[in-house]
């Protein structure tokens, strides 16, 4: 969406889909054509200096959050929704001040992310039972989108 705005007063004075329909109406309406001395003069009449200005259209926090996801920008996706913070509680824990759960979720990560999606494999090789397989998947996946894409089977 493109706008031609004038430069002192910020009257919208014409908005389009694209630049070059917005240049034309501005020729057309603001050009005037002449007879001087014999020949064509043109002469751009305007009210005021224009800019033409792009508007972006604003989306929510949750539309540009699900676009990062859909372009795969996974890093920046994490940076938005963890607000800077780099702590394994946050990450792993979900507020649980647990230093086994924390690393119970870490290698339910690494065997996931090795390419094992079958909890009952990794509940095997972990020792723990298979819903809290499911259960840590579930959590991780908040942190960790492009776990979403790789759904785990039982």
């Amino acid at each position: 969406m493109f706008r031609l705005i004038g430069n002192v007063s910020k009257k919208v004075y014409y908005e389009s889909e694209n630049d070059s329909d917005l240049n034309k109406w501005r020729l057309d309406n603001f050009l005037n054509d002449s007879q001087a001395d014999g020949h064509l003069v043109s002469q751009y009449d305007a009210p005021e200096a224009m800019v033409i200005v792009k508007v972006k259209a604003n989306k929510s926090r949750r539309e540009y959050l699900n676009d990062l996801l859909d372009q795969g920008k996974f890093e920046e996706y994490r940076r938005i929704t963890m607000e800077n913070s780099s702590c394994d509680i946050e990450v792993y824990g979900s507020g649980k001040d647990k230093p086994e759960l924390i690393n119970r979720r870490k290698n339910v990560e690494k065997l996931f992310r090795q390419g094992i999606t079958n909890t009952a494999e990794i509940a095997s090789r972990l020792h723990i039972s298979r819903s809290t397989v499911n259960f840590d998947l579930r959590v991780l996946r908040k942190t960790y989108p492009e776990l979403r894409q790789r759904k785990a089977r039982s």
